[in-house]
């Protein structure tokens, strides 16, 4: 873990690996869409397989568009949070209802009053900041039991393994 600016201690964002892989496979998915369709069209060349393609260029448009707006700033009242849609949000911490840990997605769940929870992934720079202000400023018996343990050694600096 390096250190991070002033600016951006209470920020959370996807680190730029992120954005670059998004676009490599972007443009390598558009680009085998597109010249199997042209110049390597052949008898195996069908609408399927087209749309396989560019279905995986969309989804590394999808890793892009995350980049840019699941983007997130901690305070100690709240979380302004943002969606992979682009769609922004605020939420206090005392409005927080769950916190729960999905380790098969490796993200952080919090259920709101009303709505689909906001979900933090475990990729995300910042997440020791955050883990501080979960357990300084939700209410203790609003976290999971596991998420709790884990948010506590993420705070310590010890982050969750995502890549086993």
């Amino acid at each position: 873990m390096s250190r991070r600016s002033v600016t951006e201690v209470n920020t959370l964002r996807h680190p730029t690996g992120i954005l670059v892989i998004g676009l490599i496979g972007f443009a390598f998915f558009a680009g085998i869409a597109v010249v199997s369709n042209t110049i390597g069209k052949n008898s195996t060349t069908t609408i399927w397989t087209t749309l396989i393609f560019l279905f995986f260029a969309g989804m590394s448009l999808a890793m892009v568009a995350d980049y840019f707006f699941a983007r997130h700033r901690l305070s100690a009242d709240g979380l302004d949070y943002g969606r992979l849609t682009g769609q922004r949000g605020y939420i206090r911490w005392v409005q927080v209802r769950r916190v729960e840990y999905a380790p098969s997605m490796r993200w952080f769940k919090l259920h709101m009053p009303s709505g689909p929870p906001i979900r933090i992934s475990a990729m995300l720079m910042g997440l020791p900041a955050f883990a501080q202000h979960v357990l300084a400023y939700v209410p203790a018996g609003r976290i999971d039991n596991s998420a709790k343990a884990l948010l506590i050694e993420t705070a310590d600096g010890n982050l969750p393994e995502v890549w086993s």
